[in-house]
């Protein structure tokens, strides 16, 4: 989490890269490939947000000159997302490649659209707003354990 003021950032673009080749591979129907990238990036993607979650938007939302409306839609919005990826993992076992490549659009769609917010917004808001705390966020982000998240998955 080094020194950019956008934090997070170029965790996105790996989550954007994996639902690509995911889909490259259901196009060709291969399902093995598809399984394990799809399980990376939800692997990827639980750590992702739960960092978010628990460091950087607790961190935001404890400042007291911060806006408190943009990490309630951004939680919720993970929320919609965490719903999607459970509803997909179900869908890829169908092997139906029509129905798989649609929902993994919505999936795509959906995620693209929550990280040009956090990239566009909510970064760099939060990045001016917490840079007297940025050494200790940064240390919080760099050692979190989680195996003490919060959020449950059904995946």
């Amino acid at each position: 989490m080094g020194s950019t003021d956008n934090w997070l950032t170029h965790e996105h673009s790996l989550y954007e890269n994996l639902i690509s080749r995911c889909m490259e591979a259901i196009e060709v129907e291969d399902w093995q490939t598809t399984d394990v990238l799809f399980m990376k990036m939800v692997a990827h993607l639980k750590r992702h947000m739960a960092l978010e979650e628990e460091v950087l938007y607790s961190a935001y939302e404890a400042a007291s000159h911060a806006p408190q409306g943009p990490t309630v839609a951004l939680r919720e919005e993970h929320d919609d997302i965490v719903r999607l990826v459970t509803d997909m993992a179900q869908v890829i076992k169908s092997r139906n490649s029509d129905l798989v490549l649609d929902c993994m659009t919505r999936l795509e769609d959906r995620m693209i659209k929550h990280h040009e917010k956090e990239e566009d917004f909510f970064l760099p808001m939060a990045s001016h707003i917490l840079d007297a705390s940025r050494e200790e966020i940064s240390q919080q982000l760099d050692t979190f354990d989680m195996s003490k998240s919060d959020r449950k998955w059904d995946i």
